[in-house]
């Protein structure tokens, strides 16, 4: 886990693969954990799965709370995922809601080859496991995905997910902080083969 940027009220975590985003009962490493041995205070305000790598936002000034939930819940962070899906994925809006509730992903064709595409994805919203399930429901699933991708789950070792852009409203000065991350080494092969180079 390295930090990818910080200042005296946020952070923001490139997480790894296999490294679970918050405490639980059976864990006992995770990022908030990990966080919590440089900062007295670590604020929560969304996650990634555990197969799912990339960046992660967290307060650590409890008076960036406010603002941080509220451009949660007012849509104003944007985070953008870049992912290797089975199958040729079609650009557009994929919609279907998730336990009920209404999830919406904006999907970017970057590349098709091999039987895969290389996508950038774009959460509006941030429902649970949102993006694997609607690349599922569209028939093209994350490479790697064991859990809802069926026999696309063997494609690749790890899921082919990373959060790759986030963009937020700094919850101090309101000016916008943008943070990339490059895609691991772990899917760079993968990645490369889907836009056939």
């Amino acid at each position: 886990m390295k930090i990818a940027w910080a200042d005296a009220h946020v952070v923001v975590v490139d997480k790894p693969f296999g490294l679970a985003s918050h405490p639980g009962p059976t864990v006992t490493d995770d990022v908030v954990t990990r966080l919590k041995r440089t900062y007295p205070y670590v604020g929560l305000h969304h996650r990634l799965d555990l197969p799912t790598s990339g960046l992660l936002l967290f307060a650590i000034d409890p008076a960036a709370n406010p603002s941080l939930a509220s451009a949660f819940s007012g849509r104003r962070v944007q985070r953008t995922y870049k992912a290797v899906l089975v199958g040729r994925a079609t650009g557009g809006v994929w919609d279907r809601p998730i336990d009920g509730q209404t999830a919406v992903t904006h999907v970017k064709v970057h590349g098709q080859q091999n039987g895969l595409s290389a996508v950038h994805l774009k959460l509006e919203t941030g429902r649970t496991h949102q993006i694997r399930i609607h690349a599922a429901l569209a028939g093209t699933p994350v490479a790697g995905d064991r859990r809802h991708g069926g026999d696309a789950g063997r494609r690749w070792p790890r899921l082919a997910l990373h959060a790759a852009r986030l963009r937020f409203p700094h919850p101090i000065t309101g000016e916008e902080v943008a943070v990339e991350s490059e895609i691991p080494d772990d899917l760079v092969p993968l990645w490369h083969q889907a836009l056939g180079n």
